[in-house]
């Protein structure tokens, strides 16, 4: 996140706070060592360079040069970026709300998904394949923590995630949009509502889930090569948006489970021919997400925008969204 720290952090006596404690010398120590580790980016202007020279020295003078040049760095990274030290998408840090915002962006930020072990694998696999910078990092860095939601308990754990938080809520939920026609308005989209009003940001996937997002490299993999291929091939005669709602661990064989399910496929695959929904009736398998991301090396931005036009625009928005909040 962008932070910006205001010049009277740097001042021994402010009038509402009072001289700095030692714990404040904690909190402003820990906060400008994120900035040293690129967890966060430092939004500075010359006024702030000139408190941080004349403090530091005085109360982290073991850190005093570092800190101080890395506010000069900051300088000029502001001001070649936006032409100018003032920043209107900065994180406003003050002496008085140091310890609230210390607290928030020392932390990890927290990813909450249905699944912890299979979203997981989706969210580290695409962030590889489209080199999204921020996002490895983070991964690599252990700078934020994937957290299993579940189904129905999703909103309360990212509800109680967002507890961890004083004034900054960086919790991010991504959800399946459990689709069973394009565009349909699911119990995923009430849940996403609920959590905007607790301060979480929100991706819910405009495809069914995230399998419907698993390229062709990867689904030619499964099975034995011949019914692979076979099966592969049934998949691709489907419309752009039977594939992007087509059940790809269960295939049709969960059709008649309810009047819901069967109306829908009725609606959206109201001419499948019987060797089509025969070839396509299991499914993928359960392991799809699994198999992306163990083959993540071998994937490129290409195999993504094979699925469709909207793809990789979408799964951009993915990762900035969770970025936006690490």
């Amino acid at each position: 996140m962008r932070v910006e720290l205001t010049s009277e952090v740097f001042s021994d006596i402010d009038d509402t706070t009072g001289p700095y404690s030692p714990q404040d010398l904690h909190h402003l120590y820990e906060l400008l060592r994120c900035f040293g580790e690129e967890r966060h980016e430092w939004v500075a202007d010359e006024t702030v360079v000139v408190a941080v020279r004349a403090f530091l020295p005085r109360h982290l003078p073991q850190f005093a040069d570092t800190y101080a040049d890395l506010a000069e760095d900051a300088v000029v990274a502001v001001d070649a970026w936006t032409g100018t030290s003032q920043s209107t998408d900065a994180v406003r840090v003050s002496r008085a709300d140091l310890t609230d915002h210390a607290v928030d962006l020392c932390q990890r930020a927290v990813v909450v998904v249905e699944n912890q072990e299979s979203d997981g694998f989706f969210l580290e696999a695409v962030a590889h394949v489209l080199g999204h910078e921020r996002m490895n990092r983070a991964i690599d860095k252990d700078w934020i923590e994937i957290a299993n939601g579940g189904g129905s308990s999703l909103v309360k754990v990212a509800e109680k995630a967002a507890r961890r938080f004083r004034r900054v809520v960086r919790v991010v939920a991504v959800l399946d949009s459990d689709r069973l026609i394009p565009r349909q308005r699911t119990g995923s989209h009430d849940k996403a509502d609920r959590l905007v009003g607790l301060r979480v940001a929100v991706h819910v996937l405009a495809r069914r889930e995230a399998e419907n997002y698993v390229p062709y490299r990867v689904l030619a993999g499964v099975g034995r090569p011949a019914d692979a291929s076979a099966r592969l091939r049934w998949f691709k005669q489907l419309t752009p948006e039977q594939r992007g709602h087509y059940d790809m661990k269960h295939g049709f064989s969960k059709v008649h489970k309810s009047t819901t399910a069967t109306n829908a496929f009725q609606e959206l695959f109201p001419d499948l021919d019987q060797r089509t929904r025969s070839g396509l009736h299991d499914g993928f398998g359960t392991d799809l997400l699994e198999r992306m991301h163990t083959h993540r090396d071998g994937l490129t931005e290409h195999d993504f925008a094979q699925l469709g036009a909207d793809v990789v625009a979408e799964l951009r928005a993915l990762l900035a969204t969770i970025a936006g909040r690490i």
